[in-house]
């Protein structure tokens, strides 16, 4: 079968967007539904983070990485090529997400994610390259959509706040988020509001995100809040465990009900 889609970008954790969304692009034109969209989408997005921050240690300038989508019979099928280190993220244990929050050692969670997204991954060394590919058997066609990100914050009164970001929350945007819980904590609300109605797609750099403040406001006898997440996060969240860790509201109202009347 002929490929669909080819790119190469220079190894830099600002072009991890462009190629996810391309691979999102591809998988569209080749008929997957919504929900294997978004599974691939996310996965390279995983893979890409991973390959920069770990195989080339963001010493990216020189460097370039080439994914390839392909429609073979039954499958969808992304191979990701560079020339970092060699690497098998198969010959990793992955994490397990039924382990206590304070056991679990950091990072890991990437590639898990991919494992469980795709139907295959398999990986191989040719020559100075790593070539991983990640198959998604072919399902009937869906849409997506890719909003912009944004994250406003605004306090509830002397303890709570209201955080509300869109879109995505990747690599890129996540540092944002961050800076939003960060800037409430810092402020004396240590209960934190985050409502997920907008968002759409999140990366294991989002969910290091919300982790770090969840932490960080039950030290100081707060919480973070979850309300208004789409399915496909839900997915995500208990795949990994987080269902268990966070309090999960359907919407915003019932999440401002639930929160105390005092610190």
């Amino acid at each position: 079968m002929p490929d669909i889609s080819r790119l190469v970008i220079a190894a830099r954790l600002e072009n991890v967007r462009h190629a996810a969304e391309a691979v999102a692009e591809a998988a569209q034109r080749a008929g997957l539904d919504e929900r294997a969209v978004y599974h691939c989408q996310m996965a390279v997005d995983e893979a890409l983070t991973n390959i920069i921050e770990h195989g080339y240690r963001f010493q990216e300038d020189a460097h370039q990485i080439e994914i390839v989508c392909r429609l073979e019979a039954d499958a969808f099928r992304i191979t990701i090529t560079d020339d970092s280190p060699a690497f098998n993220p198969l010959a990793h244990a992955a994490p397990d997400p039924s382990q206590p929050l304070d056991d679990r050692k950091p990072g890991g969670w990437g590639i898990y994610f991919i494992r469980r997204l795709m139907d295959a991954v398999e990986y191989r060394r040719e020559g100075d390259k790593n070539v991983l590919t990640l198959v998604k058997k072919h399902l009937p066609a869906g849409k997506t959509q890719t909003p912009e990100v944004g994250f406003p914050a605004r306090a509830l009164d002397a303890h709570s706040a209201l955080i509300t970001p869109r879109g995505r929350l990747d690599s890129r945007s996540a540092p944002l988020l961050e800076h939003a819980l960060n800037a409430q904590l810092s402020a004396g609300r240590t209960w934190l509001i985050v409502d997920m109605r907008d968002v759409d797609y999140i990366a294991s750099s989002g969910l290091k995100v919300l982790v770090a403040a969840w932490r960080r406001a039950r030290e100081q006898q707060g919480d973070v809040i979850l309300c208004g997440l789409q399915p496909r996060i839900v997915e995500i969240m208990e795949m990994v465990g987080f269902d268990m860790l966070f309090q999960l509201y359907p919407d915003l109202e019932s999440a401002l009900a639930a929160r105390p009347s005092k610190p």
